[in-house]
């Protein structure tokens, strides 16, 4: 198959290139700043640059366009080519920062899409979303689109459910994937590319931030990247039986809050949070360090502490039979362990502690 992937540079993209390309498909990947494409397990992908052919079955060609202009930033003959080559438009570019614009999440996240579909109007077209659309809606929350009344907690999640909007008012042949909050690999931990929820990570588990304000029932749905691209490629290989559909592309029994701090406690150099009631938990307590990573990144993660959506995952069940493998105590140890073998994560405390250095 002839595949358009945008976002190939991304975490999801470039796994999702290399399994594609390992299946056998031709694919042209839509990159813009950044052109290095990496597998999950930090393989640099032999992509060529795109020439006026289509690249071979089993590789992967490299094209400088942009999803935020018209006609993506794409000169006539190779807008010509790709209409008349491709077959399938997978859309994984869009900025995940909980903290941008409106703007920019505007022209990514919403006129985006409408750039990319317009550009490639009788291709298939796999658009890569959030679980999140669901917004602050607890309990379970089904395969379907988004209610017109929803609330969300950022702007990401609103651009993103109205990028499904526009999908599904488009009347393509098209599918909808969800995942949730993307891990490492289930089997080792591994994670290319350290980013979103790994930076607050990062900050809890070194000592940077020591209170967070949880609810008794709070859950995160973390899904192991292995489990997300899967996924897309189950999605890709059935595709009759997924088209029209919304699928979910998270966990089966999302992390309690309270096991993740169990996680880091494994680890007797890392400091576990304090998990404070929120009607208890004030910023203007914290020290001002703190204070200040609190209110510029931790803040933008702090709903997610406070919910527990459990997402439906039949589609995906329906389609090719995968479950996702199950997020518990001793997977969540080998992300951790990774992040520390990788460098990601550093001992913070004082120098002279008397803390034992090694993973317990």
């Amino acid at each position: 198959m002839n595949i358009l992937l945008t976002g190939a540079t991304g975490t999801i993209g470039g796994e999702l290139a290399a399994r594609l390309v390992a299946a056998g498909h031709a694919v042209v990947a839509l990159v813009r700043k950044t052109r290095d494409i990496y597998a999950n397990d930090g393989r640099l992908l032999d992509a060529s640059d795109y020439a006026d052919v289509m690249p071979a079955a089993g590789c992967v060609a490299k094209l400088t366009g942009d999803v935020t202009l018209r006609g993506l930033g794409l000169d006539d003959r190779f807008m010509k080519l790709l209409q008349r080559e491709i077959d399938l438009v997978i859309h994984c570019a869009a900025t995940t920062d909980f903290n941008a614009g409106a703007d920019v999440y505007r022209k990514v996240n919403i006129d985006g899409v409408v750039n990319v579909l317009a550009a490639l109007p009788d291709a298939r077209f796999l658009h890569v979303s959030t679980a999140y659309v669901c917004g602050l809606k607890d309990g379970p929350i089904p395969e379907a689109p988004c209610a017109p009344d929803q609330n969300f907690a950022n702007g990401y999640e609103r651009s993103k459910a109205a990028g499904e909007a526009l999908v599904l008012a488009a009347g393509r042949r098209a599918v909808i994937a969800r995942p949730s909050i993307v891990v490492g690999a289930h089997d080792d931990g591994s994670y290319h590319r350290f980013d979103s929820f790994y930076q607050l990570f990062r900050l809890i588990a070194e000592g940077h931030i020591t209170r967070l304000p949880v609810a008794t029932e709070a859950t995160l749905d973390f899904v192991p990247i292995d489990h997300v691209v899967g996924g897309l490629m189950d999605i890709v290989s059935h595709w009759e039986k997924a088209e029209g559909k919304i699928i979910h592309l998270t966990s089966e029994a999302a992390v309690p809050t309270a096991m993740l701090v169990e996680a880091i406690s494994l680890f007797d150099h890392l400091d576990s949070p304090k998990l404070l009631a929120p009607e208890t938990f004030a910023v203007q307590d914290l020290p001002e360090l703190e204070r200040r990573l609190y209110t510029h990144v931790a803040a933008f993660y702090a709903s997610y502490f406070q919910r527990f959506p459990d997402f439906e995952t039949e589609n995906l069940r329906q389609i090719s039979g995968r479950i996702c493998p199950t997020v518990d105590l001793a997977a969540l140890k080998r992300m951790i362990e990774y992040c520390i073998t990788s460098g990601f994560i550093r001992d913070a405390r004082p120098i002279g502690s008397t803390t034992q250095q090694t993973p317990v």
